[in-house]
């Protein structure tokens, strides 16, 4: 019950965040917002709570609900059909500042636009990891970051629409944190491809600077992406397709 999971470590305490998709969560197509679970070892979890309900949504309707795999049409219920349930994903948290900073708890989660299109992003803060985290901007239309930093296409609204993601934060002083992520559109509306792309969140990692826009790898269909720091070189893992090992191996921030 916490899927496209973000990890966090913070005073010898592990953190899983991640969607809840059950049959029996309130929301939509079996969803039920972002669960968190705490462990000491990695082992044995504990649930601490919903840290973010699913909104654009009021039915607790789950007659219909079907399966994976099963017919659409038996999900999701009529009132919730275009609601933010699944698509309210990939949840990333970090403390902003590192490690004994005593800085905000950021979560940045995707699939919060009333229907999901486009997927837009939010930005929540807390003052600890279990929360309660609360809205900083759930941006949508002109003032997502990720509509600012490239022309669009015809049928979509223009950006990058920040799909697949994750939040880096460097073990290194100061610090400084980075979203990488997959770009749903494969083409500009100059033809040239958008890739996968990397930025520096701001001080507080509330936004992006849009001046550190970087394409990573120019084929953009890259999904569950992980960054990590390993003796002196960063390391972006991401799926298929192989060649993207590759390109973006021993990439630095």
């Amino acid at each position: 019950d916490a899927h496209g999971a973000g990890m966090l470590l913070h005073d010898s305490t592990y953190y899983w965040y991640g969607s809840r998709r059950t049959a029996n969560a309130s929301g939509t197509q079996m969803d039920g917002g972002i669960a968190l679970y705490s462990s000491s070892d990695l082992y044995a979890w504990r649930f601490e709570s919903i840290v973010l309900p699913v909104f654009n949504c009021t039915s607790n309707d789950t007659k219909r609900r079907g399966s994976y795999g099963g017919s659409l049409s038996e999900y999701p219920p009529p009132s919730c059909a275009n609601g933010n349930g699944l698509d309210l994903e990939r949840p990333k948290v970090v403390q902003c500042g590192g490690p004994g900073s005593g800085g905000k708890f950021v979560m940045w989660v995707r699939g919060t636009g009333y229907g999901n299109t486009p997927q837009l992003v939010a930005v929540l803060e807390s003052d600890h990891p279990t929360g309660p985290f609360s809205f900083v901007s759930n941006n949508t239309g002109s003032n997502d970051p990720f509509h600012t930093v490239a022309p669009g296409i015809a049928n979509l609204p223009e950006g990058y629409q920040y799909a697949d993601a994750t939040l880096f934060q460097d073990p290194r002083p100061p610090h400084k944190t980075f979203v990488y992520w997959r770009t749903r559109m494969t083409k500009g509306i100059d033809g040239t491809s958008t890739g996968f792309r990397a930025m520096e969140l701001t001080d507080d990692c509330r936004n992006v600077k849009p001046s550190s826009d970087t394409q990573v790898t120019v084929t953009p269909n890259r999904e569950g992406p992980a960054m990590f720091y390993h003796e002196e070189s960063y390391y972006l893992w991401v799926s298929w397709p192989i060649s993207a090992l590759s390109e973006a191996s021993r990439c630095p921030p």
